[in-house]
């Protein structure tokens, strides 16, 4: 398949190279698990003879895109990765990190709400039941003994509305749909980062982003991937840089990770200290520590059991 593709960097998947210029295909969802490759795509554009880039909108057709081979690599949610790894054991490896968290809660300025205590008894609402949203912010409530009613919007654009319409009192939104929401009505704040809600419970950081890859192409091409690991690591260092933030943004517009230059710097400089590069035993650290949380509350999310150990590589 060849999706949402910009044309900037290509128009769709070039023909593989041969074994001495091997041609990695990456597939980047928009938004901020892809936000971290964006200084690789500028550095590789015009060129399709090291990397071949593809943005999707949806994990649903970038995994299916991975399943065909179309893709060697893939940028998505953490929790996904797993579902695919519990589902073909032999399909993929996780190799870093690149996203911890993005969800954030608002509040109407009418609404006095300025911790996770001051929650009790209301009704929070986010969106698209099958995100890791839910099991996050109930295990957030349940760690601080906290009772809120949880009502969840078929997808981000229908809470949006909701927010810009002020029917809501208190809503959780990831980037960059929360700047989304707060350029169309000013009349909410961001209360909190949920993912230092999260850190403030647990030993290890909210990850909900990472990148894989096909366990055939790593096994024919360990140094390429691992050389690609170092060129990402570095370009995960300039967009999460607040020095980089109006070049970082204009990268992200450019590769077509998000689509307007406004959004794309309220959204990086609100993603300070979420855009990050993580891989090793770290990686595996914060993976288990997540997937552990996920396994109690919404096990369908992870596939239904913890990934095998084999999944989490290590250069």
């Amino acid at each position: 398949l060849c999706t949402l593709a910009t044309l900037s960097f290509t128009s769709c998947f070039p023909k593989k190279a041969n074994q001495d210029d091997t041609l990695v295909r990456i597939g980047v969802m928009s938004g901020p698990t892809g936000m971290g490759m964006a200084k690789l795509m500028a550095d590789n554009a015009g060129s399709t003879d090291k990397y071949a880039f593809e943005i999707y909108s949806a994990p649903t057709t970038a995994t299916a895109d991975l399943i065909a081979g179309d893709l060697d690599m893939l940028c998505l949610p953490t929790n996904t990765a797993a579902n695919l790894k519990n589902k073909n054991d032999s399909l993929l490896s996780v190799i870093a990190i690149n996203t911890l968290g993005s969800l954030y809660l608002l509040t109407r300025s009418d609404v006095a709400v300025n911790s996770i205590a001051d929650l009790d008894g209301r009704t929070v609402v986010t969106s698209v039941a099958s995100s890791t949203t839910v099991p996050i912010i109930n295990h957030i409530l349940t760690q601080n003994g906290v009772n809120a009613e949880i009502e969840v919007e078929a997808d981000h654009q229908a809470l949006v509305a909701r927010l810009v319409k002020n029917e809501v009192e208190v809503a959780i939104l990831p980037e960059p749909m929360v700047t989304t929401a707060l350029t169309q009505n000013d009349n909410y704040r961001i209360t909190f980062n949920l993912t230092e809600e999260w850190d403030k419970i647990s030993d290890e950081s909210l990850a909900m982003g990472c990148i894989v890859v096909r366990n055939d192409f790593l096994a024919a091409h360990k140094s390429v991937v691992d050389s690609f690991l170092d060129e990402y690591k570095q370009s995960i260092a300039y967009v999460s840089n607040p020095d980089n933030l109006d070049s970082a943004a204009q990268m992200i517009v450019d590769g077509g990770i998000l689509p307007k230059l406004p959004v794309a710097k309220k959204a990086l400089s609100n993603l300070s200290g979420s855009i990050v590069y993580i891989d090793g035993a770290e990686m595996k650290a914060m993976l288990e520590s997540f997937f552990s949380v996920l396994l109690v509350s919404m096990p369908a999310s992870i596939g239904g059991k913890m990934p095998a150990p084999d999944f989490y590589y290590e250069k």
